[in-house]
């Protein structure tokens, strides 16, 4: 006996056994292809796994997004920044794993779809779903960026979940920014803090008495990932090694992180130097990378009269993990006081 399919006006002949239907997706992961008729299709792919305890707000995103979007009534967007390793294609990979416990289907977006064709597949899907972007502003360009915004905007009447990973969130169309219509929560990621670190090392390092020291190696860092930490941890462990005799060889230097910024305070002949009269009042590097030398001007409305005050890597005297702050005293006496300069995140109590 004959089976048949119709696709519109068109009838193809079908096994029995390959009429399988669905009321609905099963829960899964997702990528979407395109037939030789340029017909937009979906395959299943692996879902995504993860052993082990999540350190951080892991847990606590998860929970916040899943809950928000479920009470919503529209679509909501999420968008999640920070460079490799720092934890943010975990948390999208929790969201999808999360998801599926509820039986909603995930769509992995990993080519530059766009278009009135692509806006309409994806609403054929009826059901909830979430719907991933990886490293979304590598995969589009600028002008595909602007014809996503229309996805975003909640026009449609299906409910989506469209999380957003990049690695710079500059280089994502302005008006994805500033616009929870189309983006409602944005996190940042950046470098590991102390605390972080700490949690992680007692629940995987064997020797904690070097936990400090990895907090302080953590420092020298613009910003400390996830990735390196669970190198060094690994390494360490394997070799019974200290973090400076694993950091010889481990693909995380110190001496990358040039651009780095520190404010600069300065004490000279037992007195503190004013801003105004130091050559620069904001330094860039590594502290520890190679010798220190400032200049200052003593009497800035005399002769330029200029004094070098230098300092070397064993005059360091003190560092604090958790300020970035690096102390330094010469054999003269002066003192280098150099603070990084971490991105500020806004005060919102301030204003009241």
């Amino acid at each position: 006996m004959s089976y048949f399919i119709k696709q519109g006006n068109s009838f193809r002949v079908s096994a029995k056994e390959a009429m399988d239907l669905h009321e609905k997706l099963p829960a899964g992961n997702y990528i979407i292809k395109q037939d030789p008729f340029e017909n937009l299709y979906l395959e299943m792919i692996d879902s995504f796994e993860f052993k082990g305890k999540r350190y951080g707000d892991n847990i606590r995103n998860t929970d916040r997004i899943i809950n928000t979007f479920l009470d919503r009534t529209v679509s909501t967007g999420v968008m999640l920044t920070g460079e490799k390793g720092s934890g943010k294609s975990l948390l999208a990979k929790n969201l999808a794993m999360r998801a599926k416990d509820l039986d909603i289907p995930t769509i992995v977006i990993n080519a530059p779809w766009h278009g009135d064709k692509f806006n309409s597949f994806l609403q054929t899907i009826s059901q909830p779903c979430v719907i991933l972007f990886d490293e979304f502003e590598k995969v589009y360009d600028r002008e595909d960026q602007e014809s996503i915004l229309t996805l975003l905007d909640g026009v449609f009447p299906s409910k989506k979940l469209f999380v957003l990973t990049c690695n710079d969130k500059y280089r994502v169309d302005q008006h994805m920014r500033n616009r929870p219509g189309r983006i409602y929560y944005m996190i940042d990621f950046k470098g590991l803090d102390a605390e972080f670190i700490r949690e992680y090392c007692a629940d995987n390092l064997k020797n904690l008495s070097h936990t400090e020291s990895i907090c302080k190696i953590a420092s020298l860092f613009g910003e400390f990932n996830f990735d390196m930490l669970k190198a060094m941890v690994e390494e360490m462990n394997r070799y019974n090694e200290s973090p400076q005799e694993v950091m010889r060889l481990i693909n995380a230097k110190p001496e990358f992180e040039e651009k780095v910024k520190h404010e600069v305070s300065l004490v000279s002949k037992g007195k503190l130097v004013p801003t105004t009269q130091l050559e620069y009042s904001e330094w860039y590097g590594n502290p520890l990378q190679k010798a220190l030398s400032f200049e200052y001007d003593p009497n800035p409305e005399g002769d330029d009269d200029w004094i070098t005050v230098q300092f070397t890597q064993s005059d360091l005297k003190e560092l604090d993990p958790q300020s970035g702050k690096f102390t330094f005293v010469n054999q003269h006496g002066d003192c280098l006081t150099l603070t990084r300069v971490r991105e500020k995140t806004f005060d919102y109590y301030s204003v009241f």
